[in-house]
C-alpha cells in the first residue's frame, strides 16, 4: 500500500500517542520523548506544508503568537501552512526540549535549530518556543504557541571607516547635559556606549548604519548638509531614540552666534 510523506507523519504520530500513557505529576523519559518526537514531526510538517498533523493537534480555540507578534486563530495559522516556494528550502532541528507536567495539562519548550537555503544562500536562525497542551478525550491539543527568535549578532558588511573620524565623540539626549553615549575606535573598530569599560562594538552594516553587538538595536548616524554628523539615532524595539553629537551641536551652535554678530 503507498502512503504518502503527509500519512506516514500522521501514522507515526497516531502511533506514538497511542503508546503515551497518561501523564502524572513528574514527566517520565517515556512522556518526554513522545513531545520530542511529536514536535520534531509538526516542525517537519511546516516546511512540507503538511497541515494534517497541526489540524490534529491544534485546539479549535488555540491561539497563535508569531515571532513577528503575529496573532492567529488555528484557522488562519492552518491556511498559512504551504509547502515551500521554488529554491527554498529549510530543516529545523528540536533541542532542549523540557516538558512541565501539570496532570491534565502540560507546558513543552524548546529551542528549534533551523537552516534554510534561499536560492543559494545559506540562513541560520534559532527560536524559543512554547507550548501549552491540554487533554482531551484522551489526547493532547495544543491550546497556545508562543515562539520568539533569538537574537544574535549581524554579520559585517563590507565597509569604508573614513567617516568614522566624524562620529566620534559624545552624545547626549536633546535638552540634557549630562552625556549618555560615547563613540571611539578601538584596535580597527568602532565602539559606543556610556564608557569605554561598558561600550560594546558597532558592527558596520553600511556607511553610516551599524548593529549594536550584543542586542538588537541598530544605529543609525545622521549628517547635515554640510557633512557634519549632528546625532546618531537608536532603533530600539521599533522606537527610536535621538541623541546630538555634543562636538557637532557647539560646532552649530558657534556659527549661529558668528552670523547674528555679522547681522547686527
Amino acid at each position: 500500500m503507498h502512503l504518502d510523506r503527509a500519512s506516514l507523519w500522521v501514522a507515526a504520530i497516531s502511533v506514538a500517542a497511542a503508546s503515551c500513557p497518561g501523564l502524572g505529576h513528574g514527566a517520565s523519559a517515556d512522556q518526554s520523548a513522545w513531545f520530542r518526537t511529536h514536535t520534531q514531526a509538526l516542525f517537519d510538517a511546516i516546511t512540507a506544508g503538511n497541515r494534517a498533523i497541526w489540524a490534529q493537534t491544534l485546539d479549535e480555540d488555540c491561539i497563535i503568537t508569531s515571532e513577528d507578534g503575529d496573532v492567529q486563530s488555528r484557522s488562519q495559522f492552518l491556511e498559512a501552512v504551504q509547502p515551500l516556494p521554488r529554491g527554498f528550502e529549510g530543516h529545523g532541528t528540536i533541542r532542549e526540549l523540557t516538558v512541565r507536567d501539570l496532570g491534565d495539562a502540560a507546558v513543552v519548550h524548546y529551542l528549534i535549530d533551523e537552516r534554510e537555503d534561499i536560492f543559494g544562500q545559506q540562513l541560520a536562525t534559532k527560536y524559543y518556543e512554547t507550548d501549552t497542551y491540554h487533554r482531551h478525550e484522551g489526547s493532547w491539543k495544543i491550546v497556545a504557541l508562543q515562539i520568539t527568535v533569538v537574537p544574535r549578532d549581524l554579520e559585517p558588511l563590507s565597509h569604508d571607516s573614513s567617516d568614522w573620524t566624524a562620529m566620534r565623540g559624545d552624545y547626549r539626549f536633546p535638552g540634557a547635559a549630562a552625556i549618555r553615549y560615547r563613540v571611539f575606535e578601538k584596535d580597527g573598530a568602532l565602539y559606543g556606549g556610556r564608557d569605554e569599560k561598558s561600550a560594546t562594538r558597532l558592527i558596520p552594516l553600511a556607511p553610516l548604519t551599524f548593529f549594536q553587538a550584543g542586542s538588537i538595536h541598530m544605529m543609525i548616524f545622521v549628517k547635515d548638509s554640510a557633512g557634519r554628523i549632528t546625532e546618531v539615532r537608536e532603533i530600539h524595539k521599533y522606537n527610536e531614540v535621538r541623541m546630538e553629537h555634543v562636538a557637532a551641536s557647539a560646532s552649530v551652535r558657534r556659527s549661529s552666534g558668528a552670523l547674528a554678530r555679522n547681522v547686527r
